[in-house]
């Protein structure tokens, strides 16, 4: 027989109205809780924008990767050298701006 309860006022941690379902079986009693999900907030958001933009590359430099990847695309030079070419350039410009 399934059975709702539901715990006391501040038993959790931010909401008073979790709920969870009792299971009894013969031999075996389960209890079921509603998981608590942590919503994040506008400045969450922002803070892990920002941080994302710090190691994205510049526009150039995206133009100049997806110049790479088109002529991959197109066969005009293999895959294999266009991936050195943008690890070589990435590694560049990464030592490059460290001085």
């Amino acid at each position: 027989m399934a059975t709702k309860q539901r715990k006391p006022a501040g038993a959790g941690r931010t909401s008073s109205r979790v709920e969870a379902t009792t299971v009894e079986l013969p031999g075996v009693t389960a209890e079921f809780h509603r998981p608590d999900h942590y919503v994040p907030t506008r400045d969450d958001l922002a803070g892990a924008a920002d941080s994302v933009r710090g190691y994205l590359p510049s526009r150039t430099m995206m133009v100049y990767y997806g110049g790479l990847g088109a002529l991959a695309a197109l066969s005009v030079i293999e895959w294999p050298v266009a991936a050195a070419i943008g690890v070589g350039a990435a590694v560049a410009q990464r030592s490059g701006n460290s001085e």
